[in-house]
């Protein structure tokens, strides 16, 4: 009797362990927490690989950096090239027409006027005033001064053979007026000399003087 009970006793605690643990609530599985920041492990040969590739990109980027530029300026010459293209097509295109034109209006030409004739002007003569003459007389008395002058071209026929220009210069001296004769005119001084020395060579006293303009009454 006290063996039934006992066994009765630990059936009805296995029965009640069993339902407690049918019961209970499952565990919840933690999962691991991560570092927020992940290490990375290189080797050494790695390493060297980079900074290798690293040196490359250097050396390499002047090398890019002129190619951009070259790039630039094929573009810039292309669009120069194409601007003179398009130029030039529009000139001949433009010559083309004109010549068309010329062309049709070359069939019923217009009647051209001749050009006016030229009229010739005529030179005007410069008048150089002379400068000096040759001094052959001195005298008091105006009347004088044709003998003079007639005798001196009798002594030397060979000197005034043309046509002689004769002027008289009047000065007072202390009160006293002189009548000169003074014949030829000259611009340069040397010819007037060279004149002077043939006249003294026929005994006719002369000196170079200025020149006066008033003629010798005859």
């Amino acid at each position: 009797m006290l063996k039934k009970q006992l066994m009765s006793l630990l059936g009805l605690t296995l029965i009640m362990l069993s339902g407690c643990s049918s019961t209970a609530e499952p565990q919840k599985k933690v999962a691991p927490q991560l570092n927020n920041q992940a290490e990375v492990v290189i080797t050494s040969d790695e390493l060297a690989e980079l900074k290798a590739s690293a040196k490359q990109w250097q050396q390499a980027k002047a090398g890019v950096e002129r190619l951009l530029v070259i790039e630039q300026d094929l573009k810039l010459l292309i669009k120069q090239l194409t601007s003179v293209a398009q130029e030039q097509q529009s000139a001949a295109a433009a010559q083309k027409s004109e010549s068309k034109i010329a062309m049709n209006s070359s069939l019923n030409p217009e009647p051209i006027a001749p050009p006016a004739p030229i009229q010739p002007t005529k030179a005007q003569p410069i008048k150089v005033q002379p400068l000096f003459a040759l001094q052959v007389a001195s005298v008091t008395d105006q009347t004088r001064l044709p003998q003079s002058f007639a005798k001196i071209k009798a002594t030397a026929p060979t000197i005034f053979s043309g046509k002689v220009a004769a002027n008289v210069e009047s000065v007072n001296v202390n009160g006293t007026t002189f009548y000169r004769l003074k014949l030829g005119a000259y611009i340069k001084q040397e010819n007037a000399a060279k004149d002077c020395n043939k006249l003294m060579q026929y005994q006719v006293m002369c000196i170079v003087s200025h020149y006066t303009e008033q003629s010798l009454k005859m």
